[in-house]
């Protein structure tokens, strides 16, 4: 079998699929500004700043000016940590929360009616096979960072 051709077939069919609305730029939110309101939803809320940049494999200054952003648009909070007033704590407002509930209920509901037209069986299997291939990726990376 030539798997660098089906890996080929892979990447061309994956860069060629139509993009969700989810996955578009909504309300001139970042890639990385959805990623911090995710975790802050569905993660962990309440965290110091350097976390985020740890968590989401995000670069700090990329971080940084995505906090701005979103505090900007009135989705995050940014206060001082009463211990250590050297940390930054960053938790999401209730229109940030409102904001990410909406987008997460939306993709549900697509994913949802996707799963519907493939049928239960293919369904299963899709669901099956991307679990595996989360798997496979996981144990190359944990290999990669043990050879570094």
């Amino acid at each position: 079998m030539n798997y660098k051709a089906l890996a080929e077939e892979l990447f061309h069919i994956m860069t060629r699929t139509a993009k969700l609305p989810f996955q578009k730029k909504v309300d001139d939110l970042s890639h990385g500004e959805r990623r911090i309101l995710g975790y802050l939803t569905f993660g962990k809320n309440g965290v110091p700043s350097g976390d985020l940049s740890e968590k989401l494999d995000l670069t700090t200054p990329r971080v940084a000016s995505a906090l701005n952003s979103l505090a900007k648009k009135g989705f995050i909070e940014r206060n001082r940590d009463e211990n250590d007033k050297r940390m930054v704590i960053v938790t999401i407002t209730e229109p940030g929360k409102s904001f990410m509930m909406e987008e997460y209920n939306k993709l549900i509901s697509m994913m949802q009616q996707t799963l519907q037209i493939l049928g239960e069986k293919d369904s299963q299997e899709l669901i099956r096979i991307i679990k595996r291939i989360k798997d496979i990726t996981n144990e190359m990376n944990d290999k990669e960072c043990r050879h570094e």
